[in-house]
């Protein structure tokens, strides 16, 4: 019998006027993985949502284990044991990792009080058990994007789920932690539990799912098992056939005598001032150059964004942008001095949810779009339509930013940041994340363009294959220290660059730390 049948789905949003789910169905058998794939905006999310009871059908049957159900909230869903993992993450600030584990199933002492205790030992146990790596005492503000996402994963797994969603699992994920994921799903999958993965990722679908749907414009184009059809079958299928921009954009010589961004001696101490978060960094980035920055969680990757956003300040060292102290406020992108910044959480710190898309392309220029205190809708709208015509946006100015699917969120985002006139400097971290291949070819194409017009790029990732993907120059994070800098070529391998990350290192096949002549 199947686990799940979702027949002839419809919703429709009235505040974007669009259908997100027309007549889409599902059918999800126990003992399986089953991944939903389809460009950003397709419907596939919706559709989760429906099933996990966050979203209600206008029309339509849901069936668990053969029978007609309805949920009106997600509290219905959990109780037929159905979770979902958000690719917008869920984790509540001001608890530690273990509560928001935890959270709604803690254990309590005889006298009724929470069992702080058996709260911390309870999720330390679950890590363990699934293969995670994570200090469960600490609080969630702490946590970096993919902690953050391991936090929810073992929540649901905490809490028995039969059925579990998981909406672009690995979008924020290193290699080694989807290796492990994927060991995990695994086991869940010979446990018998339904396994749901939302993912744009070609080669991680064939990998690990056993069947596959595919949706379009929000609806159903069919469903697959996943050995009856090819990687390119299966590109093609959801967007047409991948080509690299690097191909077909000439790399244009990196302005060597221009440096727009300078570290130099930075330091940046832990929480705890034992231990440096970042220490001894220095290097620059020139004009028409992106300088690629990898490295595994916990190394500095979040500290760095810290600081170039302004969030931290260094303990030591300096920062410099233009040959001037780098600036305490950013402004918007496109005017004089103005820096991109592309944050790795769009939700958190690139996007107002409950604004609508013009609102939050024209925020960061109160001046000119909000005279008198009140917005000119002529103006935003003018570059609202410039900002999403960059990466084809699926939404209309007014749209609500809370009615988009992820892609588009990170799509309008980048658009608003690297819409004309570019900045002199573009701050990337993460960019790729969430975005289906047609459009992840679309955003690498503009990054590729805004660097040959003259900007220098810092991109900060976890996903090698992006930083390969897009940069020049790439230098490795390890502990906090620059653990080398490598041009963009032959001898930049994925495995290279992730024994670097791992701080391993030869001594005959060594890279040279930045600040030295670079190994060629």
């Amino acid at each position: 019998m199947k686990s799940v049948e979702l027949e002839d789905i419809d919703k429709y949003f009235p505040s974007s006027g669009t259908w997100a789910l027309i007549q889409a169905r599902l059918s999800l058998l126990p003992g399986q993985i089953h991944a939903v794939v389809g460009e950003n905006g397709a419907g596939k999310t919706t559709l989760m949502k429906i099933l996990a009871g966050l979203e209600r059908p206008d029309s339509g049957r849901i069936l668990v284990q053969g029978k007609s159900v309805k949920f009106n909230n997600p509290s219905d869903a959990a109780r037929l044991g159905i979770g979902m993992v958000h690719q917008h993450f869920m984790t509540i600030p001001g608890l530690s990792a273990a509560e928001n584990i935890l959270f709604g199933s803690e254990p309590r002492t005889a006298f009724g009080l929470l069992d702080r205790k058996g709260i911390v030992r309870s999720a330390a146990d679950c890590a363990a058990r699934y293969g995670f790596s994570i200090d469960v005492t600490r609080n969630a503000e702490s946590l970096s994007v993919g902690e953050r996402q391991q936090v929810e994963i073992l929540g649901l797994l905490y809490k028995n789920c039969d059925i579990l969603i998981l909406d672009e699992p690995t979008s924020v994920l290193t290699d080694q932690e989807i290796r492990a994921l994927f060991t995990v799903l695994k086991q869940l999958k010979a446990s018998g539990k339904t396994i749901v993965i939302i993912s744009h990722k070609v080669g991680e679908i064939k990998a690990i799912a056993d069947r596959l749907s595919v949706m379009k414009d929000g609806k159903s184009l069919g469903e697959f098992k996943t050995s009856d059809i090819s990687s390119h079958a299966l590109s093609d299928l959801i967007m047409g056939e991948y080509e690299s921009p690097r191909k077909k954009i000439k790399t244009l010589p990196s302005g060597q005598d221009h440096p727009v961004l300078e570290l130099q001696s930075l330091n940046l101490y832990g929480q705890k001032k034992k231990s440096s978060a970042l220490r001894d960094i220095s290097f620059s980035v020139n004009e028409r150059e992106v300088l690629g920055v990898c490295a595994l969680a916990n190394n500095g990757l979040k500290e760095m964004e810290d600081l170039l956003a302004g969030r931290l300040k260094p303990d030591s060292g300096s920062i410099f942008y233009l040959g001037k102290p780098y600036p305490k406020l950013r402004k918007a992108p496109w005017l004089e001095g103005g820096i991109a910044y592309v944050p790795s959480d769009r939700i958190g710190r690139g996007s107002c949810a409950e604004r609508s898309v013009a609102e939050n392309i024209v925020a960061l220029d109160r001046d000119y779009f909000f005279p008198h205190g009140l917005l000119d809708q002529s103006k935003a709208q003018a570059r609202t339509l410039k900002a999403i015509q960059v990466l084809s946006v699926k939404a209309k100015p007014e749209s609500n930013v809370s009615q988009l699917s992820g892609g588009n969120i990170q799509k309008m985002i980048l658009g608003r940041e690297l819409s004309e006139p570019p900045a002199k400097l573009c701050l990337l971290c993460e960019p790729g994340w969430g975005l289906d291949y047609a459009s992840l070819r679309r955003t690498y194409k503009r990054i590729l363009e805004v660097r040959n017009k003259g900007s220098a790029i810092l991109l900060l990732s976890s996903d090698i294959d992006e930083v390969l993907e897009l940069s020049d120059r790439i230098a490795v994070l390890h502990k906090g220290s620059l653990a080398g800098v490598v041009s963009n070529g032959p001898k930049a391998t994925k495995a290279r660059l992730g024994a670097l990350m791992m701080g391993l290192n030869s001594d005959d096949d060594r890279l040279t730390p930045i600040g030295n002549k670079e190994h060629e």
